[in-house]
């Protein structure tokens, strides 16, 4: 009964190894990390923000 176990174990381990070989050959490698990390790192988002101007700020500049 533990050689069974064994031996099943050991066919589990080879199929699930079969498994992830078989996904990565499929989808490709992972991404992997530009050379370039100053334009990643500079990709902020630049606004301007109006401001409307309200009736007090008109009146209190004569």
């Amino acid at each position: 009964m533990k050689k069974l176990k064994k031996t099943f174990r050991l066919f589990c381990l080879v199929l699930f190894l079969l498994l992830a070989v078989t996904g990565v050959a499929i989808t490709g490698a992972g991404p992997t990390q530009s050379k370039n990390r100053d334009r990643i790192m500079d990709n902020e988002t630049l606004i301007e923000m109006v401001e409307e101007k309200s009736k007090e700020d008109d009146e209190e500049k004569p």
